[in-house]
């Protein structure tokens, strides 16, 4: 479960990462 969680928190950076706006929305 804890690793489940840290690559779904990992997939969520990089998707802020790739797409700013929707960390700003």
């Amino acid at each position: 479960a804890a690793e489940g969680a840290r690559v779904a928190g990992a997939s969520r950076i990089i998707g802020v990462d790739l797409n700013p706006n929707r960390f700003e929305e």
